[in-house]
């Protein structure tokens, strides 16, 4: 009986020891996760001051932002999250080890126990090969999204820029109609003393002073929001306002449309994303082809029968007979997203021809603008208002002709910089794939309502 009393001892004291060593997270003590000594700390960045006389050239918001816009972070995270997923895709099942106890008590014994039970799923028809490949597929695609969120940034920074160009010579041009107008008080003033000129002429040169004045500032808080615009996106807020080197004049030989839209259908990120996701489907197909390819359970343990008092071991062999289940129905839906995928292709390259003959047909017609305002427009414009100017102080011209020339100057100089910062948008935009919008979040290499299927060894 004492014997008997120990026996059952030993398998309880074997019981417990396997149940405390097979859950050591009962044991370990609580991590905190707030403080990793691997990461680093958060900082707030520097604030960049650029000295005044230092003037800031395109490419040097490029390379700013390609440092500190958050977006082509996101893009990197996107690209090491689909890494991940192909390694976690690859990885063979763990096998599963214990130990177990039958008829215990049998005849007063403490029955049999196995010591050692080892269990190992072997998974069959290559579906861990193939769902790492779906997996690097998508590190793929998201390595073309992380680039063309880089063109994205890109293009937006030299809009931004020019567009702040823009706004600086406007500051330029109402700040010397300004010094005009008020430089027309004083002569006026002048005039009146000496009685050529009336008290309405007068009244009429403050006010378009007064109106110069207003559209002095106005031009100035424009530049002020074009600043904000541009160091946002280069994700530098805190830099402070300083002069630009660039021009804002396009070059002097106009864009082939039919070489820059060739170019686009075979370089497009967007292209190349869709055909990236037909090669991922066709992959994903095979793997849920494969998916009905049962796998296989191998199960061994050694142990002690204490009733025979001999020592004992055990194999088993099991599989799942694809009887009822065959994975007809994501199969299905693999075909139906391959055949999604190939008509994106399509549908991709007909968006882009839609856009690029918008964004041609806005680069066009500004081109023929600004060489009209360059060549002819523009010159007689300010030729007949400084003649005008020149008349009225000599007292051969009068004040309302002196004003509807500065008025048709001043809008035509406005129009001038319009039809320039239209040209440079819309040269952006097709050099650039006509990809926009800097700060928008990367998107992942999925379309929006995109069923995933995702394969798991069974």
């Amino acid at each position: 009986m004492s014997r008997q009393r120990s026996q059952t001892r030993i398998v309880v004291l074997s019981w417990l020891a396997a149940i405390l060593f097979f859950t050591p997270c009962a044991w370990s003590a609580p991590q905190d996760h707030s403080q990793q000594p691997n990461s680093p700390p958060t900082t707030k960045p520097q604030t960049i001051k650029p000295p005044i006389e230092q003037k800031l050239s395109l490419a040097d918001l490029e390379s700013l932002a390609l440092q500190r816009n958050p977006t082509l972070t996101q893009a990197a995270a996107l690209i090491e999250t689909s890494k991940g997923k192909a390694v976690q895709a690859g990885l063979y099942p763990n096998p599963t080890i214990g130990m177990e106890a039958e008829q215990i008590n049998a005849n007063r014994t403490a029955g049999e126990v196995r010591w050692f039970v080892l269990q190992q799923e072997i998974v069959t028809a290559g579906k861990l090969r193939l769902s790492r490949a779906k997996y690097q597929q998508e590190t793929s695609q998201a390595e073309i999204q992380a680039m063309a969120q880089q063109v994205r940034v890109v293009n937006s920074i030299q809009i931004a820029f020019y567009e702040v160009l823009a706004s600086q010579r406007l500051i330029d041009l109402h700040r010397e109609l300004l010094k005009n107008a008020q430089e027309a008080v004083k002569t006026t003033e002048q005039m009146l003393n000496v009685g050529q000129a009336n008290e309405p002429d007068l009244l009429q040169a403050r006010v378009e002073a007064d109106r110069e004045k207003v559209a002095f500032g106005n031009a100035e808080k424009r530049y002020r929001r074009d600043w904000d615009h541009l160091v946002t996106l280069v994700g530098a807020p805190e830099m402070q306002p300083v002069p630009l080197d660039g021009s804002l004049e396009a070059q002097t030989i106009p864009l082939d449309g039919d070489a820059e839209l060739c170019r686009l259908l075979q370089e497009s990120p967007e292209m190349l994303i869709a055909r990236a996701e037909v090669v991922r489907d066709e992959i994903t197909l095979q793997r849920e082809k494969v998916e009905a390819f049962p796998n296989i359970t191998l199960q061994g343990a050694t142990g002690y029968n204490y009733e025979t008092r001999n020592a004992t071991a055990d194999v088993s062999f099991r599989i799942r007979l694809p009887v009822f289940d065959r994975n007809q129905g994501t199969i299905r839906q693999a075909k139906g997203e391959l055949m999604r995928a190939h008509a994106e292709i399509s549908r991709v390259e007909l968006d882009l021809r839609r856009r690029y003959a918008d964004a041609f047909y806005r680069y066009r017609t500004s081109w023929d603008s600004a060489q009209d305002f360059q060549k002819s427009s523009l010159p007689n414009a300010k030729r007949a208002f400084d003649l005008y100017v020149e008349y009225r102080n000599k007292g051969r011209a009068t004040w309302p002709q002196v004003l509807v020339a500065e008025r048709s100057y001043t809008q035509l100089s406005e129009e001038y910089l319009h039809a320039l910062l239209n040209l440079r948008r819309a040269e952006v935009e097709i050099k650039g794939y006509l990809l926009m919008d800097g700060l928008a979040q990367p998107s992942g290499s999925r379309p929006q309502g995109h069923i995933e299927a995702t394969p798991k060894p069974r």
